[in-house]
């Protein structure tokens, strides 16, 4: 995708959520400054920091009118960024959750202002990550979205990288006219409503580049086998399974008018294969839910035949 595009239009919002995050945040904000897309502004939202990044986004802040800082209770990742989209300007055409840790390349948003800007209602771009130590020394691209963006990917995977998430309008008012109360990360959730109501867009081009460090949320490792074997052990973990169903039942609960025809028969089926041993064998072989990689696919289906989702 060329970010070079004339003529393109619109204010995007950018939607920080920070929590301790002195150490990198002066390069992720310079990041965003420097974007070759200027129609921008800034909101901010600490998550309770316990360090100085409340007095440090200040002083980064300083001389940019469009930055807005808002100090709230801790509520986490997820809930933070969703409190965000909850009160983005009316004025805003495009919202884009940003981290704090990371640093952007120039043409991120006039990227992904050009692939919405054709899309008629709901819309979701998202992007695949340059993975980089952290000093930027890069790693390598994290894993690609090999079998495309769909809602039945989303219903027990998350390819949409919070970092990378750009909406539009429509998709702003749709996630925003909605408080879910159980749901995996804000992007996962972001991801599963727009799929089922909308369109999403990836682009296989990098456009931020994602620190691999301690206290990311992410948790891929700088290998392949490392990321996988991590992925395992999360997908294995007692809640993982579980915690895909549970958003399921809630998107179920809070957007079934919404969803498209097609979304709304996957859905159905999927929740209610789950009632007995022979409909969850049968979904295993025959269902249309999957995993973007076989690895993670096979252990998917595996799990939900023995009952773990």
């Amino acid at each position: 995708m060329n970010h070079e595009v004339p003529g393109l239009t619109g204010t995007v919002e950018v939607l920080l959520s920070t929590f301790n995050g002195e150490r990198y945040l002066a390069e992720q904000l310079e990041s965003l400054w420097a974007q070759d897309y200027k129609d921008l502004t800034l909101s901010v939202r600490d998550d309770g920091s316990s360090d100085s990044t409340p007095e440090l986004l200040g002083e980064l802040g300083a001389g940019h009118d469009s930055a807005r800082f808002v100090e709230g209770p801790h509520l986490g990742a997820g809930k933070s960024f969703l409190e965000l989209l909850r009160h983005v300007s009316p004025n805003a055409e495009y919202a884009a959750f940003c981290d704090q840790d990371d640093v952007w390349l120039p043409g991120k948003l006039s990227t992904a202002v050009a692939a919405l800007d054709c899309v008629d209602g709901p819309a979701l771009y998202c992007s695949a990550v340059q993975l980089v130590r952290e000093d930027l020394t890069p790693v390598r691209v994290h894993r690609r979205c090999v079998r495309g963006p769909s809602f039945e990917n989303a219903l027990v995977e998350n390819v949409a990288t919070g970092c990378t998430i750009v909406l539009n309008r429509p998709a702003i008012d749709l996630l925003a006219s909605r408080s879910p109360e159980h749901f995996v990360m804000h992007d996962a959730w972001c991801y599963l409503v727009v799929s089922g109501c909308g369109r999403v867009i990836y682009d296989p081009t990098p456009w931020a580049l994602y620190r691999l460090h301690g206290s990311n949320t992410m948790g891929v490792g700088e290998t392949p086998m490392a990321e996988w074997l991590g992925r395992a052990r999360r997908m294995l973990a007692k809640n993982s399974g579980p915690s895909f169903r549970r958003q399921a039942e809630e998107l179920e609960k809070l957007y079934a008018g919404k969803l498209s025809p097609r979304a709304t028969q996957t859905l159905e089926l999927f929740l209610t294969s789950l009632s007995s041993f022979s409909r969850r064998a049968w979904y295993a072989i025959k269902g249309a839910v999957h995993r973007q990689h076989w690895p993670d696919d096979l252990l998917f289906r595996i799990m939900y035949v023995s009952g773990r989702f």
